[in-house]
């Protein structure tokens, strides 16, 4: 057993005399379990000078390990506890109104079963609210549903449920009011989200390079085998199994989970606490990871184009694709400037952060302006030898326009005179976006398809769902997804103009040795 310091060791036995208020155990003193005095061993440790350095903590891992039951204990070491100090403000924050109360419900009945306890803290039910009588200090339940959060003064907040968060509106009210305080810790305690994009996605990402937040990741790898019947897969997300975590119902879950695949997404994402969609995407999250390499498209090499212009109001994308035997993906995407705000609640992404790093580029107004796309457009044909644009034909007549007032000289395969830019219509449909799906997944499972990692694009490939015809034939429908697949569109186009172009030249090749042959037999 590791020794622990002082104030880890008085947060334990604080939390041990407490009494479980309900499920197995109920009415007998919590007994911590390794897992979970590990991570508050880890969140509480000191420097040399008595001070917690941890600002930030997350804790995810599958449903059923008892993190609401450790949300409530930890309320109250900081609202009575060993944490407790003057005048605290103590919030467990959580999406909905219900989840909120179940809380402080938890907390509730942890105070009212401890008659000492009792006597040092006023309920207020009907507010969702504690207050100590000897610090001024007080625990509340809130919500996303309450309303406004700003002017809070909060020392501790602890978010249940992250992943069920709709925006990140609440969090970041809660997060930026705690600069006052000396010490100010945020904990994250919940499965995961199935977006990447979502805020807590992208907090444990970002947790292993940020000296101040500390992740404890308890995750079944998506490439693990037996994941319908193996105790050892299973054991990984839910450290709690086979003790309060009931193994009997992991078995009834991952039995539904192999007879319904419709289920599967849902035994993965909430069971084994996996990054996944609900629907399967077309390119796995750990294959799109693994595909992420720091290599740049060298300035003159041959590359092809895929560009999604989308609606006018919304996101445009354009991908190139280096040729030869490497696939290296780079994208740029704009958007309206006025829709920015509006966009960035309706689909939970930062695009304003986007915008300031230089991922995305803006245009004036409410409607996307050609121009800019015409303006890159040029740039990429100056830097690189471009193949070709493959396009869909969705309001390309006012691309075209934009380009004969840009003086930029481009014209249609098969249609116009050959000057200027190759641009090759591409069909949104089985027979044009099957074979360019087939190339992408083959570049991507050869281990040729590399990209640079930009998130604009990693959120549209996590969200491009793919759909078959009779003859097995896919393409990629919007229509099955709630968020953006512009970039994927754009990202298989471009692929698929290379590969067609390459097909097309082996057939050429083989007609001409054919032909020679004849000739000289």
């Amino acid at each position: 057993m590791p020794k622990e310091s002082k104030r880890v060791q008085d947060i334990i036995d604080f939390i041990e005399l407490l009494i479980v208020p309900s499920g197995k155990g109920a009415g007998k003193p919590i007994k911590l379990r390794p897992f979970q005095k590990k991570f508050i061993r880890d969140v509480y440790k000191t420097d040399k000078n008595g001070k917690r350095r941890i600002r930030r903590a997350i804790l995810s891992m599958g449903r059923k390990n008892g993190k609401t039951l450790l949300t409530a204990a930890l309320a109250l070491v900081h609202l009575v506890g060993p944490e407790a100090i003057m005048n605290g403000e103590i919030y467990s924050a959580a999406t909905e109104r219900d989840q909120a109360a179940i809380v402080f419900r938890y907390a509730m009945q942890m105070v009212r079963a401890d008659p000492e306890l009792l006597s040092y803290i006023k309920i207020v039910e009907s507010t969702k609210t504690m207050v100590c009588l000897s610090n001024g200090s007080l625990f509340r339940a809130i919500s996303a549903e309450a309303g406004s959060k700003y002017g809070l003064n909060p020392s501790v907040v602890i978010y249940d449920e992250l992943a069920q968060a709709k925006t990140r509106d609440l969090y970041d009210a809660l997060d930026t009011s705690m600069a006052a305080r000396e010490e100010p810790l945020m904990i994250v305690i919940s499965t995961q989200s199935d977006d990447p994009q979502h805020i807590l996605s992208i907090l444990i990402d970002d947790a292993a390079r940020d000296p101040y937040s500390v992740c404890h990741l308890y995750e079944t790898p998506e490439n693990e085998k037996n994941i319908f019947t193996s105790k050892r897969a299973w054991k990984k997300a839910n450290p709690a199994l086979g003790d309060f975590r009931s193994l009997d119902e992991m078995k009834s879950a991952a039995e539904r989970a192999k007879r319904l695949p419709s289920f599967e997404s849902t035994f993965r994402n909430l069971y084994l606490n996996q990054r996944i969609n609900m629907k399967a995407p077309l390119i796995s999250r750990a294959e799109w990871v693994r595909c992420k390499k720091d290599r740049e498209i060298p300035p003159g090499t041959p590359v092809y184009l895929g560009l999604d212009l989308s609606g006018k109001n919304d996101l445009t994308a354009l991908v190139a694709v280096s040729d030869g035997p490497e696939d290296i993906a780079r994208a740029w995407f704009w958007k309206p400037e006025e829709t920015l705000a509006e966009h960035e609640r309706r689909d939970r992404v930062p695009y304003t952060a986007w915008k300031r790093k230089g991922i995305i580029e803006t245009t004036p107004g409410r409607a996307i302006q050609y121009e800019y796309v015409v303006r890159k457009l040029a740039e990429i044909t100056r830097i690189y030898d471009v193949r070709g644009l493959a396009f869909d034909r969705w309001r390309i007549d006012d691309l075209l326009n934009a380009m004969q007032r840009e003086g930029f000289d481009a014209y249609v395969e098969k249609k116009d005179f050959s000057r200027g830019l190759r641009m090759v219509p591409w069909g949104q449909g089985f027979k044009d976006m099957g074979p360019a799906v087939d190339a992408l997944e083959v570049a991507v499972l050869n281990g040729t398809f590399s990209h640079d990692g930009n998130p604009c694009l990693t959120w549209n490939i996590a969200n491009a769902m793919p759909v078959r015809d009779p003859a097995g034939n896919r393409k990629l429908d919007k229509s099955k997804t709630r968020f953006r697949i512009d970039g994927a569109v754009a990202l298989v186009m471009a692929i698929g103009l290379k590969s067609r172009d390459r097909n097309s030249k082996m057939i050429s090749a083989y007609e001409s040795a054919d032909k020679i042959e004849i000739l000289t037999f």
